[in-house]
Parts: C-alpha cells; structure tokens; sequence
C-alpha cells in the first residue's frame, strides 16, 4: 500500500521537475558583484541534484528497495543542509566582508576534499547541525538513514536476514521481517528533506532583490 508519506513526496519531486532551471545570466544579474551569480549557480545545480535523488528515492521507496531509498534520502538530506546553508549566508550576507562571502560561496559551488590546494568543501555535519537548530529532529533522522546507508545491522542483517536460534538456522532474502517501521522512517525522512530544501530554495528567491538592491550595479 502506497502511503500517504510518499505520494505527498512524489509531489514534492514533481515540482522540483517542473521547476528545474536551464540557465543563470550574470550580466542579467545587473550588478558587478559576483556573489549572487555564485549563490544562485551552487543552489541551481543542488536543485538538479535534489530532484534525481528525490525521484529515484520515491521509485525505491515505493518498491521496498530500502537500502537504495535510505541512501537517496540521506544524500537529499545533505541537499537541504547545503541550500540551508545559502540561505544562511544570504541572510547575514552584512555580517561578512565581499572577501568572506566569496570564500564561503566558493567553498559551496567548487569544494572539494579531493584537492588540499583548493576550495575545501563545507564539513556536512556541521551544516546538518546547524538546521538542526532550527528544525530539531533533522540530526537524528539523518542518524537513522545512516544506519541503513552504512552496513551496519540496520542495513544489512536487520534487513536481509532472520535468524531461527532454536534451530541453529538463518535465512536470507527481502522482506523476512516487519519493515512496515523502517518504510515509514525513510518516508517521514525524505518528505522532511524535500519540505526543508524547498523552504531553504524559496527564501533565498525572497531574499534576491534586496540583495541585489545593496549592489553597485552595472
């Protein structure tokens, strides 16, 4: 049965497809900062991201595949954390010098942990915390899909196996166990993530033209 989590999450998917853009101008910008043309190209490209990982986390929830969906959802959770984090920085934008919020917009559009040398990419804990502040509960349902992403019990024998103790037997397979909890974990999850995301998405488009306002323009 097809729970009402997900098709309020299908929904969710569907208008970041239908929302998806193709392109950000820079000159349409119509200032000579390049900070809003950073900002809008990290969040562009994490709403290209969020709405592959949310529709194929909704196809995996919606056949049980739950290792697959846990791990989607966690990334989507990470998504949110992320544009979370730009709309963080919009909204102090006066509390950094032009040089701190170019750092802090590099670091979300070219970070990496690849390259020492280069832009370091934002720590995602420290980011998931920080939205935890606000909307508490988020850290722990990360932790949840962590154990199912990493393969620990929860992911692994909690999911594809069930012992028989009296008979010195386990078998192995999908679905030998009650997941009716573990469904409705990542459910819950994926619907938060997209809510946040899309709430994170929304305010930094609210907060763009008195942004752009303070800039010397072209």
């Amino acid at each position: 049965m097809i729970s009402a989590e997900l098709v309020e999450a299908r929904e969710f998917a569907n208008r970041l497809r239908e929302n998806l853009p193709a392109r950000i101008d820079a000159a349409a910008l119509g200032v000579w900062s390049k900070a809003p043309f950073q900002l809008l190209c990290a969040r562009e490209a994490l709403i290209w991201r969020s709405e592959e990982l949310a529709r194929n986390a909704c196809d995996a929830l919606g056949r049980e595949d739950l290792s697959v969906a846990a791990l989607l959802t966690r990334a989507l959770t990470e998504n949110a954390a992320l544009v979370w984090k730009l709309w963080e920085i919009v909204d102090a934008r006066h509390t950094h010098s032009p040089q701190d919020l170019n750092d802090l917009l590099i670091r979300l559009l070219l970070g990496s942990r690849k390259w020492p040398d280069g832009p370091q990419a934002m720590q995602i804990l420290s980011c998931i915390d920080r939205m935890d502040k606000a909307v508490p509960g988020v850290r722990a349902s990360y932790e949840s899909l962590s154990e199912i992403a990493h393969p620990n019990w929860s992911g692994v024998a909690g999911l594809y196996s069930k012992p028989d103790p009296p008979r010195y037997l386990t078998d192995f397979g999908r679905g030998l166990r009650d997941t009716k909890s573990t469904v409705d974990m990542i459910a819950n999850a994926l619907l938060g993530s997209l809510g946040l995301f899309e709430l994170a998405y929304n305010r930094i488009s609210e907060a763009m033209p008195e942004f752009l306002a303070e800039l010397e323009p072209i």
